[in-house]
């Protein structure tokens, strides 16, 4: 007769080493994990800043120029490591977990970095309006807004 402890023993074990591989094959399935969340985060932390930069705008808040200058700041350095390292091919929607990128953005790779130097131009005129006062940031925030727009319309999968 066999062992009713030893057999749940031998059976949790054999869960553990099967979920275990389980998640080590999903983790080997998506090799633009890594570079997907990346850019997930840089996104982030610029919608962040323009969420502060967009309050000053509407008049949500009150100007504050360390506040603005340090929220165009952050936009304008995000902005300016926007390659294709963040954006590898393969790693469009629908083949990689999580990634809203379309495959426009390899089949239209040079608009698409067109379209971050623009963010650049933008981001770098957002600084300058970040410095001198509210008026200035809400004129700014249509550049800068029609810069993210335009790229997002073009190259990435609204959420559902």
């Amino acid at each position: 007769m066999k062992n009713p402890a030893a057999l749940k023993l031998a059976a949790l074990a054999s869960v553990a080493v099967f979920s275990a591989f389980t998640a080590f094959a999903q983790d080997v399935e998506d090799p633009f994990a890594d570079a997907v969340e990346t850019r997930h985060g840089l996104m982030l932390q610029m919608a962040t800043d323009l969420g502060v930069l967009g309050a000053i705008a509407k008049g949500e808040i009150a100007y504050d120029a360390t506040a603005a200058s340090k929220a165009a700041a952050n936009v304008a350095a995000i902005a300016s490591v926007l390659s294709m390292a963040q954006f590898p091919a393969g790693s469009e929607n629908g083949t990689s977990a999580d990634s809203f990128a379309l495959p426009d953005l390899w089949a239209k790779q040079d608009d698409f970095l067109a379209k971050i130097v623009d963010l650049n131009n933008a981001a770098d005129a957002m600084k300058t309006a970040a410095a001198t006062d509210g008026d200035a940031i809400k004129a700014s925030m249509a550049q800068l807004g029609g810069a993210c727009s335009a790229c997002h319309k073009a190259y990435r999968q609204p959420e559902s």
